[in-house]
């Protein structure tokens, strides 16, 4: 079973050369008896049969495409919870993360199916990733606070947050931590005014690739919650001052050298609080728009990709949600990976927002640089419509999906410096 990104790369490389060797099979030879060509010909295709088996249950695995893993017995278990990891769309670094424990231990544990792995480990790995085995294994989704068993706050990433220092008034170990999970957790989420319940009570939306970790989400929300709730904008959030006008503004802050510290100001004034906080293991967020208590709006972001061109557009993103579909009635919350296929119109709406905010449709028809793809022409049109050239490259970059153009023109490094991270 391909377990990480690395085995992948090599079996995918594996499969390549096979099929070389195959197609040099295929041609007529003297020198070989046609019997024997046709039995290395039967083995070669049995062996890329069965690595291209494995390549398609990790690539279905790592698109959240199976949530449910059949088990005969206990000794299915380290399978089922490689399979989840990948399924949650989590790396072996980030479980290790999750957990407070190295990389290589998680490498090592998997590549010997979890054989000297305490039961204890088990169940604290099982926990992490929040499945639970009965008849079947099973992802699961969000439980409800009054009927929620003590082992569910094992799911949230107790070594993550307590190292960022989110359990403010615990002075104790990380282990100790872990054992008054129950106690920290349903404060910090209460103290955050969040809540860890179903969709429909707190309704969400979570656009992602793979498998939704609801606790690390929920532990990221109330995060940001408590940040933007200390230092709350002056003016309540009217949706109605987002004119285009104020679109317009925003926007023309991107040709400003410290536009990203700016912006913050700017959404302050218009009551929306910018809250910067990196994403958790098991989650890759870009950004998320909620609603907050008191009125106001949030946008946060977790600058995971450090450039400029990605900050513009997630923002632009984050603030076409606060626009179009944080209200009463609709969404409280929603959460963005942008690497992600918009999968539904709320999704689509909000790319086509910041899309027309940053270029629009009539403008972008007219740019030179789509076509010639040179720093040259990218600077005469950032100029032309007076937007940095970093959004004008980033727009190329998303288009063509080729992230290896302009690496000079998006801003790498530039954002996180602007918010001291």
């Amino acid at each position: 079973m391909i377990t990480n990104e690395k085995q992948y790369r090599s079996t995918r490389a594996s499969i390549e050369k096979l099929a070389g060797t195959f197609a040099a099979l295929e041609v007529p030879t003297s020198d070989f008896p046609e019997v024997f060509m046709k039995a290395q010909r039967s083995a070669l295709r049995s062996q890329i049969d069965e690595l291209e088996e494995e390549v398609r249950f990790y690539e279905d695995l790592r698109a959240g495409k199976i949530s449910e893993f059949s088990a005969e017995s206990l000794h299915d278990l380290p399978d089922i919870l490689i399979q989840a990891r990948i399924a949650r769309g989590m790396s072996q670094k980030d479980l290790g993360d999750f957990l407070g424990i190295a990389e290589q231990q998680i490498q090592r544990y998997e590549s010997d199916r979890y054989r000297m792995a305490s039961l204890d480990r088990l169940t604290e790995v099982a926990d992490a990733l929040n499945v639970r085995i009965v008849e079947r294994a099973q992802l699961l989704g969000s439980p409800k606070l009054d009927s929620v068993d003590p082992s569910v706050w094992q799911a949230f990433p107790f070594a993550e947050m307590f190292k960022r220092g989110w359990f403010e008034d615990f002075s104790g170990t990380l282990p100790q931590a872990k054992k008054a999970a129950g106690e920290l957790i349903p404060a910090f989420l209460q103290g955050a005014h969040s809540q860890f319940v179903p969709m429909a009570l707190h309704r969400k939306s979570v656009r992602s690739s793979g498998q939704v970790h609801e606790a690390a989400i929920a532990a990221w929300e109330a995060r940001v919650r408590t940040l933007a709730d200390r230092n709350p904008p002056a003016r309540a959030f009217d949706r109605d001052r987002l004119t285009a006008d104020w679109v317009r503004g925003l926007v023309g802050l991107s040709l400003e050298d410290n536009g990203p510290r700016l912006a913050a100001d700017y959404l302050r004034d218009a009551g929306i609080s910018l809250v910067i906080e990196r994403h958790l293991p098991g989650t890759l967020l870009d950004g998320a728009a909620l609603a907050s208590a008191d009125h106001h709006a949030i946008v946060a972001m977790t600058l995971r990709h450090d450039r400029l061109d990605n900050f513009w557009f997630t923002l632009l993103h984050e603030i076409g949600h606060l626009k179009l579909h944080i209200r009463l009635g609709e969404y409280a919350a929603i959460f963005d990976d942008n690497d992600s296929p918009a999968a539904d119109k709320v999704e689509q709406d909000a790319d086509y927002f910041a899309q027309e905010a940053l270029i629009s449709e009539a403008n972008w028809n007219l740019a030179a640089s789509r076509f010639t793809r040179n720093d040259k022409a990218v600077v005469a049109d950032a100029k032309r419509f007076g937007v940095a050239p970093a959004v004008i490259a980033g727009r190329i970059r998303r288009d063509a999906n080729d992230y290896t153009l302009f690496r000079t023109l998006v801003g790498n490094g530039e954002v996180r410096r602007q918010f001291e991270l």
